[in-house]
């Protein structure tokens, strides 16, 4: 089966989303046999890392800060007839070489939902107002399953409308939104309400999920820093915070961790 990794790489002035991947991909290569991984990028890199890199023909986000624009280009961009579509600032704690037997048997699936540190199923997080105001499906596109399908090829060409159509969309389809970019989460998760809007095909399966190093996803006070508070660590070749072992996928929002971890 042609099958493997995909997620998108272009730096701002903050993040080096590059070095990020290299962190990911040798994640995954060191707990998966199936570990091809392609990152999409507006520049060439080499990495013996990498399996593939993509150059944008057209990048949408140059003038955009969070770089996010181009995210609906990743059906026709990634080399693999199925793909995992992820995002740079990630980590894979466990083999999930078996996810492959039953995401291969859909077009596509989505990941609902999330997991604290202690693998708790977060189904409201204070990140998500906007969710509830409109009702839509909690998806994370951060872990996305699709293989090339018609199913796929309308998804994205729908996000691609909602991305490029911005404006227009927050203040005709969506209450009270005042993002001004599109970010991929609520792109997503829009494009899936129109194509079904109750939710009746939906496949929510619970090892589908990323654990969320948020402290709002963790049930944690704004006020605490989420990696010193619950000492966030590398035990051997595990991940350990607050004492857990994480054994999803880890989706990290301080930047600099992965460096920390494995320096």
């Amino acid at each position: 089966m042609d099958r493997g990794y995909t997620w998108f790489a272009l730096n701002n002035s903050e993040t080096d989303y590059i070095e990020l991947s290299k962190c990911l991909a040798r994640s995954i290569k060191k707990h998966n046999t199936d570990n091809k991984v392609c990152i999409i990028t507006d520049k060439p890199v080499e990495h013996e890392e990498f399996d593939h890199v993509v150059v944008l023909k057209e990048d949408y986000s140059k003038e955009q800060e969070w770089k996010l624009n181009n995210e609906w280009q990743v059906f026709e961009l990634t080399p693999f007839k199925h793909t995992i579509k992820l995002e740079a600032d990630m980590l894979f704690t466990a083999n999930t070489d078996w996810w492959w037997n039953q995401l291969h048997q859909h077009n596509m699936i989505f990941s609902y939902h999330c997991r604290s540190y202690k693998d708790e199923r977060i189904a409201k997080t204070p990140y998500r107002k906007l969710f509830e105001r409109n009702n839509l499906p909690d998806v994370y596109n951060c872990l996305t399953y699709f293989r090339k399908s018609k199913q796929a090829q309308t998804f994205y060409n729908i996000c691609r409308d909602i991305t490029l159509n911005w404006q227009e969309v927050k203040d005709k389809m969506l209450v009270n939104c005042h993002d001004k970019q599109a970010t991929t989460d609520v792109v997503y998760a829009l494009a899936l309400k129109i194509m079904d809007p109750l939710q009746e095909n939906r496949i929510d399966y619970e090892w589908f999920n990323i654990m969320h190093n948020k402290s709002g996803a963790n049930r944690l006070y704004a006020g605490f820093i989420n990696d010193q508070y619950l000492y966030t660590m590398r035990v051997g070749e595990s991940i350990m915070l607050g004492g857990y072992r994480q054994s999803r996928v880890f989706h990290y929002h301080n930047k600099i961790l992965a460096k920390e971890l494995y320096e």
